[in-house]
């Protein structure tokens, strides 16, 4: 897969220069920005998050007033379909803000390498530094996994 060009990285990062204050002033944070040809359109397409989550109506209304600052500012001059939606419980989680933002929710992360005998951690995240995420097991231990040693993390959507 062929990364964006310098000019939808330049694109990009005027679209980012805009919407991040207003998400921002909203207490949403941007979890990821696409901009690219789908069939027949370009799609430009914001994943955006809360630490409580995220509903349609908000995903709507951001919507709204990122479509309106983007026409303001004459930012894509191409048509485009504008996309304002959760990424889901399912996505990948990368970063520590990823992480940060389901402190007391389960967790399930896969390693390249054991973290205190095992490659599967599933608890609840704990806590969240800049190089590692302390997950608490169901039996109440506390593993601390760096984030070099994550090969997969997401959410534990599974039921008990």
């Amino acid at each position: 897969m062929v990364g964006p060009s310098p000019f939808e990285e330049e694109t990009l990062g005027k679209i980012r220069a805009l919407v991040e204050p207003l998400l921002a002033s909203r207490h949403v944070d941007l979890v990821e920005m696409t901009y690219r040809r789908e069939g027949p359109q370009n799609v430009l397409r914001l994943l955006v998050d809360t630490a409580q989550g995220i509903t349609v109506g908000q995903c709507t209304d951001l919507n709204q007033s990122v479509g309106a600052l983007l026409e303001e500012y004459e930012v894509i001059s191409d048509s485009y379909l504008l996309e304002v939606a959760s990424p889901g419980l399912d996505r990948k989680l990368k970063t520590p803000r990823d992480f940060e933002r389901i402190i007391g929710r389960r967790v399930r992360i896969q390693t390249r390498e054991p973290v205190e005998g095992k490659f599967e951690i599933v608890g609840s995240v704990a806590s969240v530094g800049d190089e590692l995420v302390t997950v608490l097991l169901d039996h109440g231990e506390k593993i601390r996994v760096p984030f070099a040693a994550m090969t997969s993390a997401r959410q534990d959507i599974s039921f008990k």
